[in-house]
């Protein structure tokens, strides 16, 4: 569904991605690692179109759907709770607003002698409020507010006078909500009391859709995901499992280049003590001159009284030669 390629990024003058690639399959429910400023914010915003890779390329499939959870909600004033999360649905939200306008100018005794319009419209945007199945989706959107902590008063009070904390609530409801094909959460246990955090877990257990996501919370990731992306020197590296069973494989990676370690410097040690035994060595070992093989030879030779004369063969004695006569 989602593949970077070969992609750089660069923010400042930290490099935060070399040519690093991965790629995100349908149902896949993934935990983004790292340490803090490796990029994993970064790596959201360019998958969902907010910034761009310096080199590289992020590749959606044509049509799927992104919901984006970060920690900057924005502005949120002027409507109810349920309506703030009822606008991450897309166009019936926008016939969910007409519809509130509606019902408030039909309350209005100033707008007495509009009456008729307004209800004729009202009868209008209702049915295309309930061919969207908006009252199902109103439905939907206070259930999730209520598995996220709200009570009723709260979602129906003006969201801009709630803390950050549940302004937070509030971005994820809207998310969940959606039911985009791809999700993307970033530290989405954050603010979450123990009762919303378990309904968040079971509500990303029954999700159909790709989720990447990141948390501090271990144990909770730990019990949604079923891969993990790394992000460690600019790149990005995959582990089938869940966290446990990364942090077992990462222990045994570790384990393997720390004995590979051990091994190139107990090879080192051997030669350098090879080395300094044959430097004490060295001084006595004999030394050859040019020429004293030669020397030696003829020196010998003269203490032996002379070398040997050379005899040609005309003067070694001929020895007659017998022949029978016919």
């Amino acid at each position: 569904m989602i593949r970077l390629d070969n992609v750089s990024k660069q923010v400042g003058h930290q490099i935060l991605f070399i040519e690093a690639s991965a790629a995100l399959q349908k149902g896949e429910k993934i935990g983004l690692v790292g340490p803090n400023g490796a990029g994993k914010t970064t790596l959201f915003r360019m998958i969902s179109g907010r910034e761009v890779p310096d080199e590289g390329q992020v590749s959606l499939d044509r049509g799927i759907s992104i919901g984006y959870f970060s920690q900057d909600v924005g502005e949120m004033s002027g409507r109810s709770a349920v309506a703030e999360v009822m606008d991450g649905a897309g166009p019936v939200s926008v016939v969910a607003a007409e519809l509130r306008e509606l019902e408030a100018a039909m309350a209005d005794p100033d707008k007495a002698d509009e009456m008729d319009d307004i209800i004729a419209r009202y009868g209008e945007v209702q049915h295309q409020f309930e061919e969207l199945d908006g009252y199902a989706l109103d439905g939907r959107a206070r259930e999730a507010l209520a598995g996220l902590g709200f009570s009723q008063e709260m979602m129906d009070g003006d969201v801009g006078k709630l803390s950050g904390g549940w302004k937070m609530r509030v971005a994820l409801a809207r998310i969940l909500l959606m039911r985009p094909d791809v999700m993307l959460l970033d530290e989405p246990s954050n603010h979450l009391d123990l009762e919303s955090l378990i309904w968040l877990e079971q509500f990303l257990k029954g999700y159909e859709g790709a989720l990447l996501m990141t948390s501090h919370d271990r144990e909770f990731i730990n019990r949604i995901i079923n891969k993990v992306v790394e992000i460690d020197g600019g790149q990005l590296t995959s582990y089938s499992g869940n966290y446990e069973f990364y942090e077992q494989q990462r222990a045994l990676s570790d384990k393997q280049q720390q004995a590979q370690f051990e091994r190139q410097q107990a090879m080192l040690a051997k030669e350098i003590k090879f080395i300094e035994r044959f430097k004490a060595r060295a001084p006595t070992l004999p030394r050859c001159r040019a020429g004293s093989r030669s020397s030696t030879r003829s020196s010998g030779s003269s203490r032996r009284g002379g070398a040997r004369p050379w005899r040609s063969n005309s003067s070694r004695r001929r020895v007659p030669v017998r022949t029978s006569s016919a």
